[in-house]
């Protein structure tokens, strides 16, 4: 009897491994069809494109920075320089909307030494906004205003462009003729004709002007702020995958 079972088990497996191999037969050609045969043909190419413009927009980050001997001193000092700082804002024509509050924070200031360890010696009060200035010859004026006012970090100006699209459009048209260039001038090397686009990725990068943090100090005594806010590139970058006849 178990004899006759080992073999019914025996040829129920080599049936098995007959039916896997079959299996195994039929598939591998399938998926044979769908690698990369026909299906893969064409030209790929990378087109770059680049459109550049002058900034119309300056974001100017303004911090106002108070020390006390309390936590409650620190942040009452610098409620009332910050509103100082926010009247001379608006004085000079920056809309409400285009202040934002980026950060605040109070924090302990300690001393150390050789001899003694660290010890709170008072507190600081920090706190900044995002000013969005929309005209960029006022961008001196707008500094020289706050920093008289009570502001005394200027933490970086960026200048940049508010609606960018239109840059955005130039700098992709001419990536997708770069792209459309170099496809045709490797099909003509290959002896083969360009077809449509199979296949369009697309990637791009603004390039804003940052500057560097300004002190109060070089800015007192009513010395006027120089600032340049130069030119802001536009670039895309588009893979694209040309059928070929």
């Amino acid at each position: 009897m178990s004899k006759t079972v080992a073999v019914i088990g025996a040829v129920s497996l080599a049936l098995l491994v007959v039916v896997l191999v079959v299996q195994l037969v039929l598939v591998v050609p399938s998926l044979g069809a769908l690698g990369p045969g026909a299906e893969q043909t064409g030209v790929m190419v990378m087109g770059e494109g680049k459109a550049s413009a002058q900034p119309d927009v300056a974001m100017v980050n303004i911090g106002v920075e108070t020390r006390s001997a309390t936590a409650k001193g620190a942040a009452d000092a610098n409620k009332g320089q910050m509103a100082d700082v926010m009247e001379a804002l608006q004085g000079i024509g920056i809309a409400e909307e285009d202040i934002q509050t980026a950060d605040y924070t109070i924090y302990p200031e300690m001393q150390s030494s050789e001899d003694e360890p660290p010890r709170v010696i008072g507190y600081v009060a920090s706190n900044s906004l995002l000013v969005k200035i929309r005209q960029i010859d006022q961008v001196g004026d707008v500094l020289d205003a706050v920093t008289e006012a009570g502001a005394n970090n200027i933490y970086g100006i960026q200048f940049t462009i508010d609606d960018p699209s239109s840059l955005r459009e130039q700098a992709r048209a001419e990536a997708m003729a770069d792209a459309q260039s170099k496809a045709q001038a490797l099909a003509d090397l290959a002896g083969v004709g360009l077809g449509k686009p199979r296949l369009i990725s697309e990637s791009f990068v603004e390039v804003p002007i940052p500057y560097p943090a300004v002190e109060r100090a070089p800015m007192g005594g009513g010395v006027e702020v120089p600032v340049s806010p130069g030119q802001l590139e536009v670039s895309v970058s588009v893979q694209v995958t040309f059928d070929v006849r």
